[in-house]
């Protein structure tokens, strides 16, 4: 049952949706652009705009800070210059999103592996059915952690005014766009994928069943 000549239109669509998954998945996870504030709000003393991984502050003083401290730049969100402020920057929402981001990753490379074998026939022929069964279900698992990820971070972004500063003075950006589409596309992957795996157990049970009319040998001849 490998794939040869002209490759099945599904499996041609399973591979782009999982490769343009991936892709928006790497920009999303590495880009700081998930939450800013509007341009014309930024003035002194105010949040600029945050990433999964990232938040930049511009003369930023929290005001639970009795020493005063002040926020300057772009700073990594683990790094030792926000720890005064981490437990607050860094809610138990957002690391729940992380995490699941990171592992939305993880499946991501995993499957786009499996994909790409699978494509270019390099799997062994008997296994060609699980490598397809792996990958719809770890395209579907990724695109689960992303769409939940992506209405958590987006309903706290907007309701949580113990969060950040003037909630109403910042808007989602397009790396959060770009973790939507990756969402989309894993999901969308996910379905080609699930298709291609139905085509093979049908064809599984075809032949198992055998013909539909046995002839039998009639002794008398």
């Amino acid at each position: 049952m490998a794939l040869t000549g002209t490759k099945r239109a599904i499996t041609i669509f399973g591979l782009i949706f999982t490769c343009l998954a991936f892709v928006c998945m790497i920009v999303c996870f590495t880009t700081p652009h998930w939450l800013e504030r509007f341009p014309y709000k930024r003035n002194t003393k105010v949040f600029v705009r945050l990433g999964l991984w990232e938040a930049c502050f511009n003369d930023w003083q929290y005001y639970k800070d009795y020493l005063g401290k002040r926020y300057n730049g772009c700073w990594w969100i683990f790094h030792f210059e926000y720890r005064p402020v981490w437990p607050w920057l860094n809610p138990p929402w957002l690391l729940a999103v992380q995490i699941m981001m990171t592992l939305a990753l993880m499946l991501h490379m995993t499957t786009i592996v499996f994909n790409i074998l699978y494509f270019v026939g390099c799997c062994p022929p008997h296994k060609e059915q699980s490598y397809v069964r792996a990958s719809w279900i770890m395209n579907f698992l990724a695109g689960a952690f992303i769409t939940i990820s992506s209405i958590i971070f987006a309903i706290k972004a907007d309701t949580d005014r113990q969060w950040l500063p003037n909630p109403d003075s910042n808007y989602l950006s397009w790396s959060f766009g770009f973790c939507v589409l990756s969402g989309f596309f894993s999901l969308f992957a996910a379905i080609c994928l699930l298709a291609d795996y139905m085509r093979f157990r049908f064809e599984d049970e075809k032949n198992s069943r055998g013909p539909a009319y046995a002839v039998k040998a009639n002794p008398k001849f």
